[in-house]
């Protein structure tokens, strides 16, 4: 059933705060992954015994891939099927905003994980 509330494509809107919560998430946590990575490496050539320690930024920037998947589940928890869907449009731009305010957020973090993780690696 459509109204003027909740048209056809509410849930277009939905799933791109999903896509956009995994999208970003994840960039963010590979960039954070990955400038870590280097770091740790070159830590491991001069300093063997730190590379433990030196993990801790690897595995924050895991958690933000998590976060990015919780909220994309959730999101996608409240979408139904075509015939009993009744998403509105409201619906619809609110996970959109979900989705982006936590993938801009994970990129970000991620982003300063990973620098900040290749510098106190090194230091």
């Amino acid at each position: 059933m459509e109204s003027d509330l909740t048209p056809k494509f509410a849930p277009f809107f939905g799933m791109g705060g999903i896509a956009f919560a995994m999208i970003f998430g994840c960039i963010g946590a590979a960039y954070g992954t990955a400038k870590s990575g280097i770091g740790i490496s070159g830590v491991g050539t001069f300093r063997p015994d730190l590379i433990m320690k030196s993990l801790i930024p690897v595995v924050m920037s895991g958690i933000i891939a998590v976060y990015a998947l919780v909220i994309a589940v959730l999101i996608a928890g409240d979408m139904n099927p075509p015939p009993q869907q009744h998403y509105s449009l409201f619906n619809g731009f609110m996970h959109l905003a979900c989705g982006l305010s936590v993938g801009l957020t994970g990129l970000a973090a991620g982003y300063a994980i990973g620098v900040v993780g290749d510098s106190g690696d090194r230091g």
